[in-house]
């Protein structure tokens, strides 16, 4: 085994490119679209494109943006064909907490890391993941009460952070479980600091202290994990090899956790948020899917029974669309180029928009009614375009983990419903944060049944 060499180059100096020729709307300087995009980026986006077409330019948090819309450009700049577009470059404002990440990585050196990573999502390890998760999330859900509303979206955090700290990275003392925790909330929340510099008492300064102490935590854990192994997530990140026996660093395995553990809290967190939502004010869809688990006998989810939740995946993949976790990302243009007959010169910031484009209605008619059926094979709204439906992005940087959090999805909504019924007092109906990631401002309430033990599988009486 040798260690992979590392070669993340520096954010490169771009320098601030003249963008007047391209399209947009007149402005206070360095504000901007920042306030009418933080209380409503999908209207401003709609809005900005009636009036100025699939290219414009928009300044938000100081920065000046060229967006390219439309699911064209989605393809354009994820299978980045020519090589101009960077990942690493376009998201700088993050590179304080998750410097040296797969995403933030580009090029040959972004290869080199991913095949590494490929190992700690094959087959046999996923099933490893699944058997350790179905044990937890049983014991977890113990502890949900019945018959009272409960705040699901606090919830479901919690359940999943305290899933993640056992699952993937088999730390079980409750007193380091809150600890990391309490740091990982505060990474998560420097995301969406307005302060972009780790400034003492911001947003961005504890999240800058909080990735520190939780680069020690794994630092700690990663000698004793190379030796003894296991088959927890962290573990198998540390053991990590390529078909050519090329494996991380200490600080590779640090960097590539710790953005790893937030992408795959996000994605789960915020699309079992949104199921639940839709299944507690639809009964005909939760009996459906409940029918569906049924079908499959009593115990927890088998690994070879993942495919056979047709309806459950079809309930998961409106739940992304309807709700994206990454609804913008930014990439950096490295070279003169040019997209629809407008000029990108060299350092433009340039946003593609999967989320917008998911919520087109000339893609998806009636875009805001959540409707898993459109991904039967007779309708099959998202194969119109290739990247009609991309909330995993695409290209090269396409999420790495993607059938993982489908596991994790699938694990808990078994548990779950083998359980609970779940209802939603139709005055409680959220409204919905956009960004960062989705949440509903009021923690979704909502009211659990414990199912009788004649309508129930797999869970003890």
């Amino acid at each position: 085994m040798t260690v992979l060499e590392t070669n993340i180059a520096p954010v490169a100096k771009l320098g601030r490119p003249q963008l007047g020729h391209i399209p947009g709307p007149r402005t206070i300087p360095f504000v901007g679209k920042t306030i009418s995009f933080g209380l409503d980026p999908y209207g401003t986006y709609f809005d900005q494109v009636a009036r100025f077409g699939d290219v414009f330019r928009m300044t938000v948090f100081g920065e000046t943006w060229v967006v390219l819309a439309g699911p064209d450009a989605l393809e354009h700049v994820y299978l980045n064909r020519a090589n101009i577009f960077s990942a690493q470059n376009g998201l700088k404002a993050f590179a304080p907490l998750f410097s040296g990440g797969l995403l933030h990585r580009d090029d040959l050196d972004h290869r080199a890391h991913r095949r590494v990573m490929q190992a700690a999502f094959r087959a046999p390890a996923l099933k490893n993941y699944l058997e350790l998760m179905n044990a937890e999330i049983t014991r977890l859900l113990d502890d949900w009460p019945t018959g009272v509303k409960i705040k699901f979206a606090p919830g479901i955090k919690e359940l999943t952070l305290r899933l993640g700290a056992h699952v993937f990275m088999g730390v079980t003392d409750a007193t380091e479980v809150a600890r990391i925790n309490a740091a990982f909330i505060h990474e998560v929340a420097a995301t969406s600091a307005l302060v972009r510099r780790p400034l003492p008492f911001t947003k961005m300064g504890r999240g800058v202290a909080a990735r520190a102490s939780l680069s020690e935590d794994f630092r700690r854990l990663i000698a004793t994990r190379k030796a003894t192994g296991g088959n927890d997530f962290f573990s198998q990140l540390c053991i990590a090899q390529d078909e050519d026996g090329h494996a991380w660093s200490d600080q590779d395995i640090v960097d590539h956790f710790n953005f790893l553990l937030v992408a795959a809290h996000d994605a789960v967190t915020g699309a079992l948020t949104a199921m639940i939502w839709a299944l507690a004010q639809d009964k005909d869809l939760q009996d459906r899917v409940y029918a569906e688990i049924v079908g499959l006998g009593a115990g927890s989810l088998a690994y070879e029974d993942l495919d056979k939740l047709d309806l459950t995946e079809r309930v998961y993949r409106e739940a992304l669309r309807r709700f994206t976790p990454s609804a913008f990302t930014a990439r950096a243009v490295m070279a003169d180029t040019e997209w629809q007959g407008n000029r990108l010169p060299r350092g433009t910031n340039v946003v593609i928009c999967p989320g917008p484009v998911m919520m087109t209605p000339d893609i998806f008619p009636q875009p805001d009614r959540f409707d898993p059926d459109r991904y039967t094979a007779e309708r099959a709204e998202d194969r119109q375009h290739k990247f009609a439906w991309s909330p995993f992005g695409g290209g090269a940087h396409k999420c790495i983990g993607l059938h993982f959090s489908s596991i994790q999805v699938k694990a808990f909504m078994v548990r779950f419903l083998q359980r609970f019924r779940v209802e939603m007092d139709p005055a409680d109906r959220p409204k919905w944060r956009d960004i960062p990631t989705p949440i509903p401002t009021n923690g979704l309430p909502v009211t659990l049944h414990l199912r009788r033990a004649d309508q129930r599988t797999g869970v003890p009486d």
